[in-house]
């Protein structure tokens, strides 16, 4: 990451098929006493009309920029978003130019009330259609209101007296057809406000920790201008709120409803990133509600994104903010440094399973698997052989696990609860045994397994009748690394119980092996490059991105499998990643 200072980058131009702008919502009652102040700014305009924004952190004085196409702040209200975004888009409509208006941002962000507003104050749905109704007036042209959800990856009719599930379906054309979705004509204003106020009604909204009352869906209100051939639409659309679900802990219904709310998000910003940048394919069907839009979003139609911000949450704003200007295609700086990029290699996931058993000293259960799956006899693993050489010139190393990366090496060598006798050695002669393993082990992969207390103590008496270090290395001997130790290795717990069966044993190894897998799985989207990533099952470019991303905001965003809800995969789609990953092993 850049440094504080460092400025943004120039952004996208302003005709860009997605406009993205940001709106500050002022402190509640409840928030003023204790607010400190906002935790974004704007830093400066730019002749496009694009501004630079800053997040700081207030408790870590932490700071990230991003460059948007407009900033309305907590002293401008609806109308004034109104008047500069939307309305500009209106009389293309007249022209069969259909357009979106998107209202994003995390739970209580102030969603609902930019496109709903209140009684006394308008929000943009109203605006809109008095301002159409208006414009329809004396004309030829006719103006109807379709109201629908999408909740859970189905859409449902909100003008219908019973839940009515819509249909997406493509005609001979390849064009989206919406069966089953009622569209009603509106003459005045009484007549929508009246239909739109039972449509508001019907929509699914829940309580959580968060919010009193929490939408669980997208409510989607089009209003579309007929006159003979020519028909354009104006979509009007409050987003559920994005949640992460390791600070609110939901649970059953409101975690499902999370996780899909999540998912369509994270395939709503690819759809945008994609059209700003001209992508020949727009992944309009990974979600619902980016295939029902897909003839409002591209070709020639155009929209806007309002990122919504609740000025007391900086980490919140972070994430709407970055996958708001991820979806400009512009990158966003931090106040601190830029990670090393991961070397770029190849990864092989079945030596990395294999590598990663051997180092928690399973090698017998490899043995095994090798045993069942091959037809001829597998060959002894490095690990495991024993080089037959003088015991002078044999070393057996318990010793924690050495990283080496750029040939630095990152941790100990040997185990300080390893307690080798060395009161008959003088130091200096100590210390040259030891520089002489270093330059004997150097390309020699050390076992790293942390044992539990009991077992250290059951081998405490081994370690004390060890031979002195100057015995165990001579000076032209070669080093084999024993990664299996002489003693048992506690590999579960079932098999110390008396009177366990060898159908117990084998399914205490299973249930090892699947943990194995996946903190395997867990520690490479928290540690590997976009290449890597790319590699592994289920993820993708853009998917790959937003880890990076993620990480970049937490150093290790992923501590269980529940946490890839985050990237917009599902419970469903994550069992199948892990179920073709353990499968692959035994290709």
């Amino acid at each position: 990451m850049a440094d504080a200072a460092t400025p943004a980058r120039s952004a996208a131009p302003s005709s860009q098929p997605v406009r993205v702008v940001l709106r500050v919502r002022p402190f509640l009652p409840s928030e003023a006493a204790s607010a400190t102040g906002p935790c974004v700014s704007v830093l400066g305009s730019h002749p496009g009309g694009e501004v630079t924004v800053q997040l700081k952190d207030q408790h870590t004085s932490r700071t990230e920029h991003y460059m948007l196409d407009a900033f309305f702040g907590q002293e401008d209200d609806i109308n004034q978003i109104f008047d500069r975004e939307v309305s500009t888009l209106i009389p293309g409509i007249f022209k069969g130019i259909n357009a979106t208006i998107f209202a994003y941002g995390a739970t209580g962000s102030g969603k609902t009330y930019t496109i709903q507003g209140t009684e006394d104050f308008p929000g943009l749905i109203p605006l809109a259609a008095s301002t159409v109704l208006a414009l329809c007036t004396g004309t030829w042209c006719s103006m109807e209101i379709s109201y629908y959800e999408v909740y859970m990856e189905r859409c449902y009719d909100l003008l219908e007296p019973k839940a009515k599930e819509v249909l997406a379906l493509d005609d001979k054309d390849g064009n989206i057809q919406l069966k089953g979705l009622s569209w009603v004509p509106v003459r005045s204003m009484e007549e929508f406000q009246e239909l739109y106020s039972i449509g508001v009604q019907r929509r699914k909204v829940a309580h959580t920790r968060l919010n009193a009352i929490s939408s669980r869906s997208h409510a989607v209100l089009s209003l579309q201008v007929s006159a003979d051939v020519m028909k354009g639409k104006l979509n009007l659309i409050d987003l559920a709120g994005s949640e992460d679900n390791r600070r609110i802990f939901n649970e059953g219904i409101r975690l499902q409803e999370s996780a899909k709310i999540n998912q369509s998000l994270f395939a709503l910003s690819n759809v945008i990133s994609a059209l700003n940048k001209n992508e020949l394919r727009i992944p309009y069907r990974e979600s619902k509600l980016t295939r029902i839009l897909q003839d409002s979003l591209g070709g020639s139609s155009r929209a806007v994104m309002i990122a919504c911000l609740n000025p007391a949450e900086y980490h919140e704003s972070v994430n709407t903010v970055s996958l708001a200007a991820r979806s400009r295609h512009i990158e966003n700086f931090t106040s601190t440094a830029r990670k090393q990029e991961t070397p770029k290699v190849k990864v092989d996931m079945e030596a990395k399973l294999r590598a990663w058993l051997e180092s928690k000293g399973k090698t017998k259960s490899i043995q095994r698997m090798d045993g069942l799956f091959s037809p001829i006899a597998s060959k002894t693993p490095l690990s495991m052989s024993h080089m037959k050489q003088p015991a002078s010139s044999r070393i057996s190393c318990r010793a924690k696990a050495m990283d080496q990366d750029g040939g630095k090496v990152k941790k100990i060598l040997f185990d300080p609860e390893v307690n080798v006798p060395t009161e008959n050695v003088p130091r200096e002669h100590m210390q040259n045994e030891v520089n002489t393993a270093k330059k004997v082990l150097p390309s020699v992969t050390l076992c790293n397994e942390k044992h539990e207390a009991s077992l250290r103590k059951a081998l405490s008496p081994i370690s004390s009748n060890r031979a002195p270090v100057n015995q165990q290395i001579s000076d032209n001997g070669n080093c084999a690394v024993l990664l299996e130790p002489q003693t048992p290795i506690e590999t579960s717990k079932v098999e110390n119980i008396p009177g366990a069966t060898p159908l117990d044993k084998f399914n205490a190894l299973g249930s090892n092996l699947k943990d194995a897998l996946v903190q395997q799985y867990l520690d490479l989207l928290n540690v590997a490059n976009k290449e890597e990533l790319q590699q592994l099952k289920g993820i993708g470019a853009r998917r790959a991105e937003y880890i990076l991303e993620l990480r970049e905001e937490t150093p290790r965003p992923f501590k269980t499998l529940a946490d890839l809800e985050n990237i917009g995969l599902s419970s469903k789609q994550i069992q199948d990643i892990m179920r073709k990953t353990a499968s692959g092993i035994f290709k």
